[in-house]
C-alpha cells in the first residue's frame, strides 16, 4: 500500500511538471504544443533550405532549424553567424525561450569566436560557462553546427561533453551509489565537500526548476544530460525503493553546505512543535503558489531566484549570494533551514515521496 501511494505521488508530480512545461515553454518532451507547433513546423520547413544567405558585407548563417544541435534549458538556442572577408565578424542570438539571466551569463562566450576563420573557430576548444552549462553548450553546439554546414562538413555536435562535466558525473555517481553501502561520517563529509566544490562552485550542477522544466520540455541530450538523469533518479525514483531524500541528503551542493556548517557548532536552537508546524505550512503554501504561477505562466522569473545560483559567485546577483550566506550561517544553530522550510525543489521531491 505504501509503495502504491509512492507511485501515485510520483505520477502526480510528473503530471504537475508536465503542465508547467507546456504552460511555460509550450513544449513537452521535444514536441511543440498548440499554435507554436504549427508555426514552428512551417518555419522549420522553409528554413531548412535557407541556412546560408548573403548581404552586402558577407555571409549570414542561420542555425534555426538545423538538425542535431543541443537544446538549452528551455529549447533551441538559434544563432546568426556573420562571416565577412573570411572571418567571423559577429554572432547574434535569435529569439529563444531561455531564462534571460542564464542566457546573459552564457552569451559571454560568443566573443571567443569573433575574428577567427571558420576553420579556426571549429578547432577552438570553448568551455561551457559554470551556472549556465546547458545554455552555453547549446550556443557552442549551434556555432559548430552552423560552421560545419558552411564548411560542408558533417559532425555530431551533441556527442561531446566538456571534461569537467565528466568529473561532475563521477562525483554524482559516487554520491548516488556509495551511500547505499557505506555509512561512514568521514566519507560523508568528503562527499559533501566534493558536492560543494565540484557540483556547486566548479560545474554548477544541481536540480532546480529551470532544469526540471528543461528536460520535461525538450527531452534529454546525451551525454550532457547524464548528470541530470542521475540526479533525477536519486530524487524521484530512489524513494520508491525505500531511499527518501537521497538527493537532498547526499548530492545537493546547497544541502551539503548546510550539513557541513551545522557541524561547526554543537548548540542548536530548539524550535517548538507549534513553530515547526507553522514553518512547514509556510513551505507548503509557498511551494503551492510557485507551482500555480508556473501553471498560469505568470512571474515565472521566480526560478531565477533559487539560491543554488549563489555558487556562481562571479555572475550571481549579490542578494542571492547574501541570502544563501544567511541560510548557511543560520544552519550552524538550526538544522538545514533552507532545505526544511523554504526550498521549492525540495518541496517537489517531498511531494513525490507523499510526505507533503
Amino acid at each position: 500500500m505504501k509503495k502504491t501511494n509512492g507511485i501515485m505521488s510520483f505520477i502526480l508530480v510528473v503530471v504537475m511538471i508536465a503542465i508547467a512545461s507546456v504552460s511555460v515553454n509550450k513544449s513537452l518532451l521535444g514536441h511543440k504544443i498548440g499554435d507554436d507547433a504549427r508555426s514552428g513546423n512551417a518555419t522549420e520547413e522553409v528554413e531548412n533550405e535557407n541556412f546560408v544567405s548573403f548581404d552586402g558585407t558577407g555571409v549570414i548563417i542561420n542555425t534555426k532549424g538545423m538538425k542535431g544541435v543541443v537544446n538549452g534549458y528551455a529549447g533551441p538556442v538559434p544563432l546568426e553567424i556573420c562571416i565577412s572577408e573570411g572571418k567571423i565578424a559577429d554572432i547574434r542570438p535569435l529569439e529563444n525561450s531561455e531564462t534571460p539571466s542564464f542566457f546573459e551569463r552564457a552569451s559571454v562566450i560568443l566573443e571567443q569566436w569573433k575574428g577567427k576563420t571558420p576553420e579556426e573557430a571549429l578547432s577552438l576548444n570553448v568551455d561551457a560557462v559554470s551556472g549556465a552549462t546547458y545554455t552555453s553548450q547549446a550556443i557552442i553546439s549551434n556555432v559548430r553546427a552552423g560552421l560545419d554546414y558552411y564548411e560542408g562538413t558533417r559532425s555530431n555536435p551533441s556527442s561531446t561533453m566538456p571534461w569537467k562535466l565528466w568529473v561532475a558525473l563521477g562525483v554524482t555517481l559516487l554520491a548516488a551509489i556509495v551511500p547505499l553501502f557505506v555509512h561512514n561520517r568521514i566519507y560523508h563529509n568528503i562527499q559533501m565537500i566534493l558536492n560543494i566544490v565540484v557540483l556547486g562552485f566548479w560545474c554548477g550542477q544541481y536540480l532546480d526548476y529551470a532544469l526540471v522544466l528543461k528536460y520535461m520540455s525538450s527531452g534529454f541530450a546525451f551525454p550532457a544530460g547524464l548528470i541530470a538523469i542521475v540526479m533525477l533518479i536519486t530524487a524521484f525514483i530512489y524513494p520508491l525503493f525505500g531511499r527518501p531524500q537521497h538527493y537532498c541528503n547526499h548530492i545537493c551542493p546547497l544541502g551539503s553546505a548546510q550539513q557541513l556548517t551545522a557541524q561547526m557548532c554543537k548548540f542548536k536552537v530548539r524550535i517548538s512543535k507549534k513553530m515547526l508546524n507553522v514553518l512547514d505550512w509556510f513551505r507548503r503554501i509557498l511551494w503551492g503558489v510557485l507551482i500555480f504561477l508556473l501553471w498560469i505562466d505568470t512571474f515565472t522569473q521566480w526560478m531565477d531566484y533559487e539560491l543554488f545560483q549563489a555558487f556562481m559567485v562571479e555572475s550571481a546577483p549579490w542578494y542571492i549570494i547574501m541570502t544563501a550566506g544567511v541560510f548557511i550561517a543560520l544552519s550552524t544553530i538550526v538544522a538545514r533551514p533552507y532545505c526544511r522550510f523554504v526550498c521549492p525543489i525540495g518541496s517537489l521531491i517531498k511531494r513525490s515521496e507523499n510526505i507533503g
